[in-house]
């Protein structure tokens, strides 16, 4: 499935050519048309929670359920904004969040009984955020935790400042990303008891690496692999090599990296075959905050499905140009799952 169509609110310049093109997006149809910046997020926010809704009722969850969003820097989106929120990155976080959040459950009618926190950055906010969510239910500090991502990178500041990058794939550029935009709410509660064998098995958040590098810069595969190593079981056989699933949208550093990744991988682990990997972004895009969360949604419906083929999967993100990556493992293993 693909999402990418010309965009009808962005034209940029070829090289060497007068006449402006429609650049190549992925919007969501209907929801975001004529919305930009913090308006075009509590859009997809309210789509997004209209969709749960469909499955659990939010005005019943109870004051004991927190919420974790996670929103992309409005200042690397070229939002508008008061000049103070331009130093200061935490009060520009929760200022964005809170308006999102007000914005979308006043839409929907909706009071928020929880607790709330914010996370704001890029690919790894979503697992920082699902660690965080993670460790609030190992402890058995809340029933159950309301995990959210929402990003868009179709708003014309954002878009004109890719394109001038020259981060995005054009018809004269082809090493880049098609931009586009997303939203994911993933409501998780710990593992009760044993699941019923006469029961489909549920999938698991079995755990969550977040990692930091003393080198932002390399792409040489080396943390993203330290990752995988981390969350998967130990002494795990050569019969459970999990299905990877990456961010790698396109472009040329995240191709090195995932290259790099491979290669370590087949040194550690000569068993693996390594022949199947998920994209994501071929479908949807460039999801920035998202990237992650949209991973493990494709993730958990494939496991449910039975489309992954295997009983575990590893969703990998990693930063543009700075330290920090993640892992995050899946499985629908009727073993007993951590949380």
């Amino acid at each position: 499935m693909s999402r990418a169509s010309a965009s009808r609110e962005f034209r940029y310049f070829p090289e060497e050519d007068n006449a402006p093109i429609p650049l190549v997006t992925c919007a969501i149809p209907g929801v975001t048309f004529g919305f930009s910046a913090a308006g075009r997020l509590a859009a997809i926010l309210h789509e997004t929670l209209l969709d749960l809704q469909a499955r659990v009722a939010l005005q019943e969850l109870g004051a004991d359920t927190p919420l974790f969003l996670v929103l992309p820097d409005a200042l690397a989106r070229e939002f508008p904004m008061r000049a103070e929120l331009r130093e200061d990155a935490a009060r520009r976080r929760d200022v964005l969040g809170e308006f999102v959040l007000r914005q979308t459950f006043d839409n929907l009618g909706i009071s928020w009984r929880g607790g709330k926190r914010f996370f704001a950055g890029g690919h790894v906010a979503f697992a920082q955020a699902l660690q965080a969510a993670r460790e609030v239910l190992t402890s058995r500090k809340a029933g159950a935790c309301l995990v959210v991502a929402v990003d868009s990178l179709l708003s014309a500041p954002t878009l004109g400042q890719l394109a001038l990058s020259r981060r995005v794939k054009t018809e004269d550029h082809p090493v880049g990303f098609v931009p586009g935009e997303a939203g994911v709410a993933l409501l998780l509660r710990p593992v009760t008891g044993h699941p019923d064998a006469s029961t489909p098995s549920p999938v698991l958040l079995q755990d969550v690496c977040v990692l930091e590098s003393p080198e932002p810069e390399r792409a040489d595969g080396r943390d993203l692999a330290a990752c995988v190593q981390r969350v998967l079981p130990p002494g795990e056989s050569a019969s459970e090599e999990p299905l990877l699933v990456s961010d790698h949208n396109g472009e040329q550093r995240r191709a090195l990296e995932w290259g790099n990744l491979l290669l370590r991988l087949r040194t550690e682990r000569p068993e693996w075959r390594l022949e199947r990997t998920w994209f994501p972004a071929l479908g949807f895009g460039e999801t920035g905050v998202v990237s992650g969360a949209l991973g493990v949604c494709v993730t958990l419906r494939g496991l449910e499905r039975g489309y992954a083929r295997t009983r575990s999967a590893v969703v990998l993100t990693s930063e543009d140009r700075q330290a920090p990556r993640a892992a995050i493992l899946l499985s629908t293993s009727k073993k007993e799952g951590r949380s």
